[in-house]
């Protein structure tokens, strides 16, 4: 039986307020997955993924990692990091010292540090720019440093918070396929938040098409892993079909919130 990354069983979110954010939700995660969340406002994608971080607790059901509780995440090479929808900088520091910031919080050495921070950079392309401040970088550059820090942990588990929906859409295709090729190179899942049905297309093994009213899981959509992600995909019709089958899930998906709401 395949070791899952995250297995989610019957978890469900109500808030103080009792709003329910998320119905109940069974969900495994496997190694080096591509996963993207998808749907309506409010249908509880960014919720999904807190629970998953464990930035939230369920309500109601139970997650683990890598089989897991929570508090031994860390150990034994599982690892997990998140991006937010904004790169979260410190201002007064360099893009080197913003990458090495959670191998500072760990107390880990220079020595070791250094070199893993010089690779991170390495891997988002921003080596020629370690010394640059924030205010120095365009919007693309300042998400790469945010991507570089959360790489520099070497996560098994990366978790993304719709991070490149503020930028323009030739920066988004290209930080998409800088992703795309990074997962595949590296022992890496992805849990990626996106309103884009076409970043959902390219970048993902798997959609989960979300409802709202209460935010549920509607519609699963496989894509094959062994499509390569570059370009010519794009231009496809392969990516053209895969866009429109999730352009019809995203469509009833909606209609199905506005019933429930309106019930």
């Amino acid at each position: 039986m395949q070791e899952t990354v995250i297995s989610i069983q019957s978890a469900e979110k109500t808030f103080p307020n009792g709003v329910q954010g998320l119905a109940p939700i069974t969900l495994d995660i496997f190694p080096k997955e591509r996963i993207s969340l998808i749907g309506p406002s409010g249908c509880g994608k960014s919720t999904l993924l807190k629970l998953i971080a464990n930035l939230h607790q369920p309500s109601e059901g139970s997650l683990s990692w890598w089989n897991k509780d929570f508090s031994e995440v860390g150990k034994e090479n599982h690892r997990l990091s998140f991006v937010f929808q904004e790169p979260t900088l410190m201002p007064w520091s360099t893009v080197r010292k913003n990458v090495r910031l959670p191998l500072d919080l760990e107390g880990i050495a220079p020595a070791v540090s250094e070199p893993r921070v010089q690779e991170a950079l390495k891997v988002v392309g921003l080596e020629h720019a370690a010394e640059r401040f924030p205010a120095q970088l365009s919007g693309g550059m300042k998400m790469r440093v945010s991507i570089a820090r959360a790489l520099v942990t070497r996560p098994n588990l990366l978790l993304m918070d719709e991070p490149f929906g503020a930028l323009d859409e030739l920066t988004r295709n290209r930080l998409d396929e800088d992703m795309a090729n990074l997962c595949g190179k590296d022992d890496l899942t992805l849990l990626f938040v996106t309103h884009s049905l076409y970043e959902a297309a390219f970048l993902s093994t798997r959609v989960m098409v979300m409802a709202a009213h209460p935010g549920r899981i509607f519609a699963e959509y496989e894509i094959d892993p062994a499509i390569p992600r570059d370009e010519a995909f794009r231009l496809s019709d392969t990516f053209a079909m895969i866009c429109q089958d999730l352009s019809k899930l995203l469509i009833e998906a909606s209609h199905s919130s506005l019933v429930a709401k309106v019930a």
